[in-house]
């Protein structure tokens, strides 16, 4: 009789190894423990982390399809940078779908959605009056994707999050921003008034958020890059 085994437990087995490791490595990236630009050694990194380097390469699929590394000629995985040019276009591509979404909450004025948008804006300032500012980045997340909810479109949804994903990245420079620029306020609480207003008023709100959030990560960007110039050992 041929055995009915159809290989599905090793498959999960071996998906739960693969998870692993591409949560390992996440973390190290988005920790600044491996910065923009360090390439990933298949073997070493393998060994360290004690998998097989057919896992690594598929846990490094995994951090490909979220922006967090990318495939270089030559060099093989390295931890991806993050650029002006991609900041713009994340954010240009979140407006896009957020504006909608403002569009259909402005439209049927869902409660639960606007109870849920609250409660985030008192996590978010509660977080950001203590100096967390990985809780305040948490709260600011969940706050535009329950705003990304309010179209009930499961599509749109996961673009956004596709988009989340792969500014994450970028968002782990911004743990430093509230220390680097100066901030002392959050606008969350401005944006859900106005999205308790009229349509134009919350898309106009909406707007100027996502320009000044886009704005923020750039300049962050450019101190930073400008600081790595300063350090860099000259010839």
């Amino acid at each position: 009789m041929a055995d009915p085994s159809t290989g599905l437990g090793a498959s999960i087995r071996r998906q739960s190894t693969t998870e692993q490791a591409a949560e390992a490595v996440r973390q190290a990236i988005l920790s600044g423990r491996l910065p923009p630009g360090t390439p990933l050694r298949e073997a070493a990194l393998a060994t360290e982390l004690g998998v097989s380097r057919s896992t690594l390469r598929e846990a490094a699929r995994t951090l490909e399809s979220e922006g967090l590394v990318r495939y270089q000629m030559n060099r093989g995985i390295v931890v991806a940078d993050v650029t002006g040019p991609d900041i713009t276009d994340i954010y240009a591509a979140r407006a896009a779908v957020e504006l909608a979404a403002a569009d259909a909450l402005t439209g049927h004025r869902d409660p639960e959605i606007y109870q849920t948008l609250a409660d985030l804006v008192d996590q978010i300032e509660r977080a950001f009056d203590r100096g967390d500012t990985a809780a305040a980045l948490d709260g600011d997340r969940l706050f535009h994707a329950t705003l990304v909810a309010a179209t009930g479109s499961p599509r749109l949804r996961r673009i956004h999050e596709q988009l989340q994903q792969e500014q994450r990245l970028a968002l782990a420079l911004a743990e430093r921003s509230r220390r680097e620029l100066g901030r002392t306020t959050d606008d969350h609480r401005r944006l859900l008034e106005a999205l308790h207003g009229s349509p134009g008023q919350a898309r106009a709100e909406l707007t100027a958020h996502l320009h000044a959030g886009a704005a923020e990560l750039r300049r962050l960007l450019d101190l930073l890059t400008h600081r790595n110039e300063e350090e860099a050992p000259r010839g």
